[in-house]
């Protein structure tokens, strides 16, 4: 049975393609092709099936994936799904492997910050339901870690997702106005407003 890889591995930045290829040695090795700015990130598939992806990060060439550093971590924005050969679905996050659909009992999310939770809170509204991926941008934060934040803020009751149970989008939970207590009829507090006001016989 394949042990898939749990993290990344940073090997190296290169310039070219050709000379990332033989750094992928394990699953999860990674190296940057960077020209001027980053183009992709290669991959050693992580499940453990010996064939390498290449990410793009270049918009200029289609469809582009978002890298994230942060010190020495990186994530990647959407998650990496193979639609040929193995098909692995994974999320790269702070340099963690999160496995969808398979492996994922050995998951282990990345160290959580708890202050996010008040800046995300502090993005919404009562009305319009805001996307996590806006969010993280405005707030220069990991869409990742804003979707975790999110989540929190929703099973604390200070956020809701739409009815339709999509959670990449959010809003405030409008707070319920509290109205006054009605004075219980027959208790020993009606009985004494009742004899103040001459309602008892």
């Amino acid at each position: 049975m394949k042990i898939p890889a749990r993290e990344i591995r940073f090997r190296a930045e290169v310039e070219h393609r050709h000379d990332g290829d033989p750094l992928l040695r394990e699953p999860g090795d990674v190296v940057l092709v960077h020209r001027g700015r980053p183009r992709s990130l290669l991959i050693a598939c992580p499940d453990g099936c010996g064939g390498s992806l290449s990410i793009n990060l270049d918009q200029r060439a289609g469809k582009a994936w978002r890298l994230y550093r942060k010190g020495n971590a990186i994530s990647l924005s959407p998650s990496v799904w193979r639609e040929g050969g193995c098909e692995s679905h994974f999320i790269v996050w702070q340099n963690r492997i999160i496995w969808c659909h398979r492996f994922e009992m050995g998951n282990q999310e990345p160290a959580y910050d708890v202050t996010l939770e008040a800046e995300v809170l502090a993005a919404l509204d009562t009305v319009r339901f805001r996307p996590t991926l806006e969010i993280a941008e405005e707030l220069n934060e990991i869409p990742w870690d804003v979707a975790r934040a999110a989540r929190k803020l929703v099973d604390g009751g200070l956020a809701e997702y739409p009815a339709d149970a999509q959670r990449d989008r959010l809003r405030k939970r409008p707070m319920q106005e509290s109205k006054p207590e009605k004075p219980r009829k027959g208790g020993f507090l009606d009985w004494m407003r009742r004899l103040l006001l001459g309602e008892t016989k």
